[in-house]
């Protein structure tokens, strides 16, 4: 191990900041006390320590991040759910921070690996030479990181296969119901950047879901229904007074007007008007997000060569998952014959009609089903050719 402390780069106050989750501070304090003591020289930031008060914890984290030299991840399943929210929540300012920084991860109880962290080594702190292996990567200059045999590469891309990488609103979330919802195209969300970098394909995505018409009826007002509705209302009305009167004056003649004049069809006209007033904002908003959920899988066809889709389950709200499709493919195309016509086509219809609702059930990690009967190709989730066979079986 090495024992000599470099000296601080220009600009730098630490030589390391450690980010963590709440739940593993007891563990990252003892961390910290015994770098302390072995390395005396050795300038450490943590927040339960050397936060300043009144900021947010954005603004210091991004201070301690630039004053340090390398930053130090502590994984666990509590930091995937909080600690890396705040990193996901504002990554186009720390972007350029973990970009000009050796970033050391390090492992203390197994969990899904952050994307954009996929792609490097980290530390496994049930190692029983870790803290050797540690101060080896601490104490050395940041670009012999990346030639460093001390860490172990992560390998295992299924461990993060189903992660809900973005959730984007619609920039009109607060236009009317009966308005489609609109997504900007103008450039790829940084958090879609770790697997979809070519913008082009993102606006021609993006252009093919916003490809739906807005509805031209007077109905879609509220104030217009609501007069055709009254309107309705009186003419029915009128027509019950004029009836009524008929009955008083003889009932035998009353229903031979009912039966034969013009009046019975007057009667259903009316009623059968006034339902489709009165349903027809369910009924558009049903058929908008069918049309939406049919764009968006077919946005899929294009999506799904970069491992990901997208899922629409509201108006005004896209999920784009991480899920690599490679052997779900396979199987399908094994089974109708890897050569065949046939096979591609089944495959490209599987999704058509199912991605978009695979994808919000892997955004939102809930399926409708209570058990699979047969194996699939992910560890911890339902896969897509599962999900294929169980809506199938299920006659969706």
């Amino acid at each position: 191990m090495m024992n000599s402390v470099p000296s601080l780069e220009k600009g730098h106050k630490y030589h390391i900041f450690i980010s963590y989750s709440s739940g593993d501070s007891i563990w990252v304090s003892g961390l910290v006390n015994k770098l302390e003591n072995t390395l005396p020289n050795l300038k450490i930031c943590y927040h339960e320590r050397d936060f300043i008060p009144g900021k947010t914890i954005i603004d210091n984290m991004v201070e301690c991040i630039q004053s340090s030299q390398k930053t130090v991840m502590v994984l666990s399943p509590d930091f995937v759910r909080s600690g890396w929210c705040l990193f996901e929540a504002k990554l186009s300012i720390f972007q350029d921070c973990m970009l000009h920084k050796a970033i050391v991860p390090i492992m203390l109880r197994p969990c899904p690996i952050p994307l954009q962290l996929s792609h490097l080594t980290y530390l496994e702190a049930d190692d029983e030479q870790f803290f050797e292996k540690l101060c080896d990567v601490l104490l050395g200059n940041n670009d012999e990181m990346v030639h460093s045999t001390a860490l172990v590469h992560y390998q295992p891309s299924l461990l993060y296969n189903g992660k809900n990488i973005l959730t984007l609103p619609a920039v009109n979330e607060e236009s009317e119901n009966w308005q489609p919802g609109m997504y900007s195209c103008a450039y790829v969300p940084d958090p879609l950047k770790v697997v979809l970098e070519d913008t082009k394909v993102y606006k021609e995505v993006m252009e093919n879901i916003n490809d739906i018409p807005v509805t031209r009826s007077c109905l879609r007002f509220t104030t217009c229904r609501v007069l055709l509705c009254m309107i309705i209302v009186l003419l029915f009305i009128t027509f019950a007074l004029f009836c009524g009167v008929l009955f008083a004056m003889n009932f035998a003649h009353f229903w031979g007007i009912l039966i034969y004049s013009p009046f019975a069809m007057v009667l259903v006209l009316l009623l059968t008007v006034l339902i489709n007033i009165l349903c027809w904002s369910s009924r558009h908003n049903k058929r908008m997000m069918q049309r939406m959920v049919q764009k968006t899988c077919q946005a899929n066809l294009i999506l799904s060569k970069y491992s990901v889709l997208a899922g629409c389950s509201s108006r005004t709200q896209l999920f784009f998952v991480y899920v690599s499709l490679l052997h779900c493919k396979e199987t399908v195309l094994n089974t109708f014959g890897h050569d065949s016509k046939v096979a591609g086509e089944m495959w490209e219809r599987s999704i058509s009609n199912y991605s978009s609702d695979y994808a919000c059930c892997l955004a939102k990690n809930h399926f409708p089903f209570t058990s699979v009967p047969f194996p699939g190709h992910t560890e911890e989730r339902i896969c897509f050719c599962q999900y294929i066979s169980m809506q199938l079986a299920a006659g969706s």
